[in-house]
């Protein structure tokens, strides 16, 4: 060997941790009956299933490693490929190819074996052999600390689909780190919880939860969704984070009906009971959020922060001012197409938001629609449609004449509003839009 390859091959190859025990002449008569070799973009140095016979250790530029296709590793100057199938004549589990001009050193098995006849040499290699495999124990034992990390993490609050996803990606903590993520925002709170706990027992109260959660969460669960957080009597809940699933936003809706379903038999075995109904509002919307561990050194969460998280918490609070169990963003509107029943309520302006926000209310699936709930919608929306119109005496007649949109609640809110309008109309440049002056 002469040249700069053949200083380069000496001094890296005591760094390799097969050959780390070998003495300065055991190296020097190693790198003797090895040589090197410039080979060029995209050469293959190594196939994936070729029996090995072939060490490897790379002088200059980098190498890729891939299996089954994917590449799972770059490797560069000091890296060794192929030492492990040099020994045991095994076939290679993966395919390594040149990124560019590569410069490596190589050394086959017939000219390896040559060297065997020294005891001392055997025994470095044995050594050397020895330590990388502690190495290898030591990283999948901790891997396996971290993986069942994440699983107490996230076997509580995921479906088996979702956490096996996590499980077996390659990098699963990587999807726990700060990135921009696009998700299905559900939140869900017991109306008045605080005033109706106040006049409960502490044991009834941890006894109602217990009730509600264990109908709910199985729900979440069910439809490949991810609890986030219990905020006490409150559920947030993401679809589509940590992994992608497809259909996240009509599994979050189907949720949200299913959860309206149970609350209605839990509230009916209540009944029978003499206790007291409890009633729920959801929020759900589709957007682009700020995922990740957040927190400090000492404590970390992963959770979602941004103004789409926001938006999705107001229009949880608005299902109470508008009477309603489930409101719903335009942009979740969008995606979930034909297959559900939805009115639109209202065009409004949230608390922390200037641009007015339409929203609809989820009144079920276009297959279980009965006749009455089609004909509100359908009546709701020419009301609505004459409030947008500044026909404010025309809404409240048509209202109070329609025995459905009389006893409706969003009906009755756009009534009153009609009626403050009549006293103090808006600007002649009002948008349509109504401030809301609470979150």
């Amino acid at each position: 060997m002469r040249g700069d390859g053949a200083k380069l091959a000496k001094k890296l190859l005591p760094q390799v941790a097969m050959l780390s025990f070998l003495s300065p002449g055991e190296i020097q008569a190693l790198s003797q009956r090895g040589e090197i070799l410039s080979v060029n973009d995209g050469d293959v140095l190594i196939a994936e299933g070729a029996v090995g016979n072939t060490l490897f250790l790379v002088l200059r530029g980098k190498v890729a490693i891939s299996r089954d296709g994917f590449r799972l590793a770059v490797s560069e100057m000091g890296s060794v490929v192929g030492e492990i199938s040099l020994v045991d004549s095994g076939k290679a589990t993966a395919t390594v190819t040149a990124i560019g001009p590569v410069m490596v050193f190589r050394i086959s098995r017939e000219n390896f074996e040559t060297l065997y006849s020294n005891k001392n040499f055997v025994r470095a290699i044995l050594k050397g052999l020895a330590a990388k495999t502690r190495e290898a124990i030591d990283r999948d034992v901790g891997n396996l600390h971290r993986i069942e990390g994440l699983r107490d993490t996230f076997g509580r609050y995921v479906s088996k689909a979702v956490l096996d996803d996590i499980l077996s990606s390659s990098d699963p903590e990587s999807l726990l780190s700060g990135r921009l993520a696009n998700a299905t925002i559900f939140f869900s709170d017991i109306r008045n919880f605080t005033t109706f706990s106040e006049h409960l027992p502490a044991a009834d109260m941890i006894c109602l939860l217990r009730d509600y959660f264990g109908r709910m969460v199985p729900l979440v669960t069910k439809h490949n969704g991810y609890i986030n957080k219990f905020i006490g009597d409150a559920l947030l809940v993401l679809f589509n984070l940590p992994v992608a699933y497809s259909n996240s936003a009509i599994e979050a809706v189907q949720t949200a009906i299913e959860m309206s379903q149970s609350l209605d038999e839990m509230n009916a075995d209540r009944r029978d009971r003499g206790k007291p109904a409890i009633s729920i509002g959801i929020g759900i919307h589709a957007g682009e959020v700020i995922a990740g561990n957040i927190g400090s050194v000492e404590r970390m969460e992963y959770t979602v922060i941004g103004d789409n998280v926001n938006l999705c918490s107001r229009l949880e609070g608005l299902t109470k001012h508008y009477g309603v169990r489930v409101l719903i963003s335009e942009d979740l509107r969008e995606k979930i197409g034909q297959h559900f029943l939805i009115r639109a309520i209202d065009l409004v302006i949230v608390q922390g938001r200037q641009k007015p926000t339409r929203i609809y209310e989820l009144c079920g699936t276009i297959s279980s629609a009965r006749d009455i709930e089609v004909s509100v919608c359908r009546q709701y929306e020419e009301v609505l449609n004459l409030y947008f119109a500044r026909r404010w005496r025309d809404c409240i007649k048509k209202i109070s004449k329609s025995k459905l949109l009389a006893i409706d609640n969003p009906s009755n809110v756009l009534r009153n509003r009609c009626e403050f309008f009549l006293k103090e109309p808006p600007s002649e440049n009002w948008n349509c839009a109504f401030a809301m002056g609470e979150k």
